[in-house]
């Protein structure tokens, strides 16, 4: 949500972001 507040200049990037962000939170638990 942080991203969307910056100014989204290419949404297509925006999205993107945000996937790979959603995608590598389950991964946290694991790194720790």
């Amino acid at each position: 949500t942080v991203l969307i507040c910056v100014g989204p200049r290419n949404s297509s990037e925006i999205v993107m972001a945000q996937k790979q962000i959603w995608s590598g939170i389950p991964l946290f638990p694991v790194l720790v």
